[in-house]
């Protein structure tokens, strides 16, 4: 019984896996594709996104797993933290 419970408690902090909590709820973050369009560009300024909008390098975060993920708020689409692999550009 205390096993069952530890993992319906723990089982939404394994939603994202390294997603920190504080930038995160269980549908804000996701990879982006490039496939899908969703390219990303470094300019001198920070990352520049597909749609236009840039994100400073002062608010970027490493991404473990050398893939680009994005968290945003999906009603405003405000960025809520970037994820870039070391040395991607």
């Amino acid at each position: 019984m205390v096993l069952a419970a530890a993992c319906l408690i723990g089982a939404p902090a394994l939603a994202h896996g390294w997603y920190p909590h504080w930038c995160c709820d269980d549908r804000d973050c996701r990879e982006l594709i490039e496939g899908r369009g969703e390219t990303v560009t470094q300019t001198a300024e920070g990352w520049r996104l597909w749609d236009g909008r840039l994100i400073g390098q002062d608010h970027t975060k490493m991404s473990p797993d050398a893939k680009f993920h994005l968290c945003e708020e999906p009603r405003t689409r405000a960025i809520i933290c970037f994820f870039a692999p070391q040395g991607a550009s």
